[in-house]
């Protein structure tokens, strides 16, 4: 997350058949109009934060699933157990001293 930016909400699913990699989830972010920070992936599930009006017309239109499986050229069927996420905020904490040089 980045600092002074608001809370993000979108969906996750599993996606089966094909190991998704970085020009994957580009084509994806392209496909919804969202930014490619805005699409990731962890152990086989997809999560897509809904961040731009084209995704949110997509989402309304109960077509989520159908642009993925366009952008990732895989069956609409291979897209399973879609749920709804809010993004958990990870605050990132460190000592400045662990970065001084020591000369």
């Amino acid at each position: 997350m980045y600092p002074g930016s608001k809370i993000r909400t979108g969906f996750s699913m599993k996606v089966h058949g094909v190991q998704l990699n970085r020009p994957d989830l580009h084509n994806v972010a392209a496909e919804l109009g969202i930014a490619t920070r805005d699409v990731l992936t962890q152990d086989g599930i997809l999560t897509i934060y809904n961040t731009s009006k084209v995704c949110q017309e997509i989402i309304d239109d109960n077509n989520l699933a159908s642009f993925i499986s366009m952008a990732l050229d895989i069956s609409a069927e291979d897209i399973t157990d879609i749920k709804e996420v809010i993004e958990i905020p990870v605050k990132i904490e460190f000592d400045p001293s662990e970065f001084e040089d020591d000369e």
